[in-house]
């Protein structure tokens, strides 16, 4: 870590901030590294984003050869929501099963899969890897290729029957399907592919996509071979995720009730 030390205000929250305590005060009076920091550091990036003046600096963190504040995406007050909005976007945010005959442009969900990134990991582990179908016709193979397994191991019969009639009730003929896989052996592989995958769904409600968890095929691609070598999960990898994507064929206009939360408190 380097401390510009003409800016640095010594105000701590570097220390403060440090997810495993690997700042600590210099004998000159600013923050300074731990001798076991470079073991431990997990590149969170947070004593960065912090500084209030810009004084702190990763120079061997594997982003953009060092994290500068420079590098950093500044928050903008005036896209700041306010609790209201974010009620509702959140509130309004619906399990889409409709889609318009459209692709979404490969911009876009590139984009939608940037902001993914930004989800919390064990350790900033970030091992989510994503894979998307193209167009409609990669998404009908795989919802095509879950039925076939559903139909062999006699399970989920009214979902088949539906197919056989020519209703999709896998993925629903959405025009595309992202996949998240990681490794088995990491820290939490199940959590951090879950919250990717919310944070994927919340950025395409954002840009007006909709978004449903794909729930067969997930269940299905653990076991199904032809899956697997469909996609090219690489061996050791789980399927942790998977996510319809596509434009709304509808709007929604209100907000249904939900039941009452139970929550406990203690003292």
């Amino acid at each position: 870590m380097f401390v510009d030390k003409d800016k640095c205000k010594q105000c701590r929250a570097c220390l403060d901030e440090c997810p495993f305590d690997l700042i600590v005060d210099g004998k000159d009076g600013f923050p300074k590294l731990r001798l076991a920091a470079k073991k431990t550091c997990i590149d969170c990036g947070h004593c960065v984003a912090v500084c209030p003046v810009g004084a702190v600096t990763l120079p061997e963190m594997p982003v953009s050869n060092g994290l500068t504040p420079e590098a950093c995406l500044s928050l903008l007050k005036d896209r700041k929501m306010s609790a209201g909005q974010a009620d509702q976007f959140l509130q309004g945010r619906r399990s889409v099963r409709s889609y318009k005959d459209k692709v979404v442009p490969e911009d876009v969900l590139n984009h939608l899969f940037k902001v993914s990134r930004f989800a919390p990991s064990a350790k900033n582990g970030q091992p989510a890897r994503w894979i998307i179908t193209r167009n409609p016709l990669a998404t009908r193979r795989l919802a095509g290729l879950t039925v076939e397994y559903m139909a062999t191991h006699s399970v989920f019969p009214g979902v088949v029957k539906n197919w056989e009639k020519g209703f999709d009730k896998i993925l629903h003929g959405a025009p595309h399907v992202a996949v998240a896989h990681a490794p088995e052996d990491g820290f939490n592989p199940a959590e951090d592919c879950s919250l990717s995958a919310a944070y994927l769904e919340l950025a395409a409600h954002a840009h007006g996509i909709g978004a449903c968890w794909a729930g067969f095929l997930m269940e299905v691609a653990e076991g199904c071979c032809a899956i697997r070598e469909m996609l090219g999960i690489p061996e050791g990898h789980g399927v942790y995720a998977a996510l319809m994507l596509g434009y709304p064929k509808y709007r929604y206009k209100r907000i249904p009730a939900r039941r009452d939360v139970e929550v406990s408190w203690l003292d």
